[in-house]
């Protein structure tokens, strides 16, 4: 049977850089990448090192990394509708309010991302050791861009479990809004999504806990929790929302915090 995941170094320049991976067996050569589920390298990407992901899914090697300036992200800044998107609607952004946000799902944080873009601060808990160093990369590569500051400041990474997490970083201080999207089985997706997804989960296991979530956030948010939720999936914790705002294919469980 084959173990669990590797760190593959072409060189001395792709040593594992980040504290997250250092327990990971470093191999250096091709052929011993078989013994491994996946495994962890530095690749050229947009003209600079990406660390990466990958692992065979049907017999074919599928990669992910994290990408913050270009892409869909890029996209969803340049064409997405501002405050306007459903996103910004849920977290109640306005002309004169700018919130500040726990993130406590990161995730490959994406919509972190987009939170940022409308020019909110973000601190952002992800337990995976292994989706968090993607997402650190992807975040020191975006704050070393010269043209683009807005991952270089308030937009800051945290490892750990999420319900220990948002009760210390509220003591220091407390978010107006705590975002959560935990994983949920995807119904129907694209075929290049599914494979992320996929590599996603073989990365994090399994979510039993998503729903013990909902109350600490409602515990500790000034203002409001906002749950993102695939929209054929039940509410969290079994709590009904104050509202729900629908997009396509997702939906967003408000619970506003008298």
């Amino acid at each position: 049977m084959a173990n669990q995941f590797a760190f593959f170094q072409t060189d001395e320049s792709t040593k594992p850089s980040l504290d997250w991976l250092e327990a990971l067996p470093v191999v250096r050569h091709q052929d011993q990448l078989a013994d491994y589920q996946g495994y962890f390298s530095y690749q050229q990407v947009n003209e600079e090192l990406a660390l990466t992901f990958s692992a065979e899914l049907d017999g074919n090697m599928v990669s992910m990394y994290v990408d913050l300036m270009t892409g869909q992200v890029a996209y969803r800044r340049q064409h997405g509708g501002g405050r306007k998107q459903h996103i910004a609607k849920a977290c109640g952004l306005k002309a004169n309010w700018n919130p500040k946000i726990l993130d406590a799902t990161g995730g490959l944080g994406r919509d972190a991302a987009e939170l940022r873009n409308l020019g909110c601060d973000l601190r952002i808990i992800e337990r995976s050791p292994f989706i968090a160093s993607l997402l650190q990369d992807g975040i020191t590569r975006a704050s070393l861009d010269r043209d683009n500051k807005l991952f270089s400041q308030g937009f800051d990474l945290y490892h750990g479990q999420s319900d220990k997490l948002i009760k210390e970083l509220s003591q220091s201080e407390q978010a107006d809004i705590i975002y959560l999207d935990p994983m949920f089985p995807p119904k129907q997706k694209s075929a290049a999504v599914k494979k992320e997804m996929r590599l996603v989960k073989l990365l994090v296991g399994e979510d039993p806990d998503a729903d013990n979530l909902l109350p600490v956030a409602l515990a500790h948010a000034k203002k409001r929790v906002v749950v993102k939720r695939p929209s054929y999936a039940p509410y969290l914790n079994e709590q009904k929302p104050s509202m729900s705002i629908e997009s396509k294919g997702n939906r967003f469980d408000v619970y506003v915090n008298n």
